[in-house]
């Protein structure tokens, strides 16, 4: 089953078959596109053959296993693209000790959500690329660390087929023990060399990394303008003004990754996201395949207007769920995760309180999951819609719902964060960590917690070139807003609040934001923190996602 949530490898894995059983089911499909991933390994001079007996004892009790992995590979979209096989090593069997550094930073779903909005404003061409066979291009010399695999008899078979010099290194069992020359998918290197060598071959054609997020990178070019980047692993967001500064990088990057694949907008799919750019200064962003898998899937046909009832946060005293709907449970809440925290972030109060019951799931819960899937299949194809409009401006909703986690006490926190006119470039949904004894103190943990992300947001905003002042924080609870005012507890009953919350007077006295009374029509973060219905919901949805239906 799928956890959206986890590594890019992981990813990988999510709907792919062994070798075994893709030679049973597919045979004739299988075999070549399993030769061309070990010719490919072959070509690249990936591996080299060794015998074991030149190995020391210590090599040979360190020898790691390989996989072969063959998938479906589908656009954001849904679209077909092709059948492919991907070797893998057993990076499990590592000692991850012996390693200094083994970081590999991906951009943050914030930072990409902030360039596309800015693209969708500048009216910039945008373009995708996808490094074919990414890791087969950094060395493994870096680290200093000798890494040996094996490859089973049908691997070794294969490629002994491809190249006759790897027949001196067979066994008698008829498998090969390689040693990797390069970084090979699942070691536990290998993401941290490609970037590495990603990133110095773009420093070298003149990019800049954003000090805030060292995965988005800015040219400027000859013309004045800028080029922007996002690094994803091998997949890379690029966009421009000019069309042929596009294809200035796009030859670039070919000449040093030959087997790259490029999409050139309006409409580019980029790390399981469709972004649009065919209406004027607005980017849609949906995920539309990934939806259809969740449903294909999940068993349920009944459609919800809403994702979740009144009662979604109440813990009953009910049957314990068996281990194949636990199973089912943790599966489909990890893909709902993964979707709402991107374009469904009308769900991400449903998800975030069901995360919390994956190690404790009761038939209730599995009632709650499948009302919140019966609301995706009544709304599929939605999303969110980002866009700017004439002010560039960094607005941050922030909400509470004070106590409703009965089982706890504990408040339920939402931040919604929007550049101009509307558009979640960042949402979350939490149970707060701490029990608060006031509404008002729930409503300042909830501020104290989220202000990080909103001054992220603008420091990012202003090393991509663009000088935004202060940034906007909306805030239901007057209290709140006095207490932050004044900087201190102004009552006994107020001076149990912790001093840290009281760093937000701090920024509003720098100018770093400011702080603005907004009524509880109008909160977009409202939606986040609890279980919304009828009327009430539609305006919301509208107002968190900022999508209409098109006519």
């Amino acid at each position: 089953m799928t956890d959206y949530g986890g590594s890019p490898l992981m990813k990988e894995r999510a709907f792919a078959t062994s070798v075994r059983k893709a030679l049973a089911e597919r045979r004739d499909e299988a075999i070549p596109v399993i030769r061309a991933e070990l010719a490919q390994i072959d070509e690249k001079g990936v591996i080299r053959g060794v015998h074991t007996r030149d190995l020391t004892e210590l090599q040979r009790k360190a020898i790691i296993r390989s996989s072969m992995f063959l998938k479906d590979k589908y656009s954001a979209s849904g679209v077909f693209e092709k059948y492919k096989a991907r070797l893998v090593a057993g990076g499990d069997q590592q000692d991850k000790t012996i390693y200094e550094d083994l970081s590999s930073p991906t951009a943050a779903t914030t930072s990409i959500m902030t360039i596309v909005a800015l693209a969708a404003r500048e009216g910039r061409r945008v373009m995708t690329m996808d490094v074919g066979g990414a890791y087969l291009n950094a060395s493994m010399a870096p680290t200093g660390v000798k890494v040996h695999m094996r490859l089973d008899r049908t691997m070794t078979g294969i490629l002994v087929d491809i190249n006759p010099k790897y027949k001196q290194f067979l066994e008698p069992k008829g498998t090969m023990v390689v040693a990797l020359e390069k970084a090979l998918y699942g070691c536990v290197e290998a993401a941290s060399l490609w970037h590495k060598h990603l990133s110095g071959n773009l420093e070298k054609f003149g990019f800049r990394a954003n000090r805030y997020d060292c995965c988005i990178m800015n040219k400027l070019e000859a013309d004045g303008s800028q080029t922007t980047i996002g690094l994803h692993v091998d997949d890379i967001l690029i966009s421009n003004v000019h069309s042929e500064n596009l294809t200035k990088f796009g030859k670039y990057l070919n000449s040093v990754y030959p087997k790259t694949s490029s999409q050139v907008g309006p409409v580019v799919d980029f790390i399981g996201m469709t972004f649009d750019f065919r209406e004027r200064g607005k980017a849609r962003v949906t995920m539309a395949n990934c939806e259809r898998e969740i449903l294909a899937g999940c068993g349920v046909t009944t459609r919800r207007a809403t994702p979740a009832t009144d009662e979604l946060f109440e813990v009953r005293d009910a049957e314990l769920a068996t281990k194949d709907e636990a199973v089912w449970f943790h599966s489909h809440v990890a893909k709902m995760l993964y979707l709402a925290k991107r374009t469904r972030p009308e769900c991400l109060a449903a998800v975030s309180f069901l995360a919390t019951r994956v190690k404790c799931t009761d038939r209730d819960d599995i009632g709650k999951l499948k009302r919140l899937l019966g609301y995706l299949r009544g709304s599929e194809g939605r999303g969110i819609v980002l866009e700017i409009g004439p002010q560039l401006k960094v607005r941050t909703f922030i909400d509470a719902a004070y106590g409703v986690h009965m089982e706890s006490g504990r408040s339920h926190a939402g931040c919604v964060i929007m550049l101009g006119a509307g558009g979640p470039i960042y949402a979350k949904s939490s149970k707060q960590k701490t029990v608060a004894k006031s509404s008002t103190e729930s409503e300042l943990m909830g501020l104290s917690d989220h202000l990080g992300q909103t001054l992220q947001t603008k420091n990012f905003l202003e090393d991509q070139g663009h000088d935004i002042g202060e940034a906007i924080v909306f805030q239901d609870n007057t209290s709140t807003m006095a207490l932050v005012k004044r900087g201190r507890p102004g009552s006994e009953a107020s001076r149990h609040i912790a001093i840290r919350y009281f760093w937000a007077k701090e920024l509003v006295d720098r100018g770093e934001i400011k702080l603005v009374h907004c009524g509880t029509k109008g909160m977009w973060a409202n939606l986040l923190t609890k279980p919304v219905q009828g009327a009430q919901f539609v305006e919301e949805r509208k107002g968190l996602t900022n999508w209409s239906e098109r006519i």
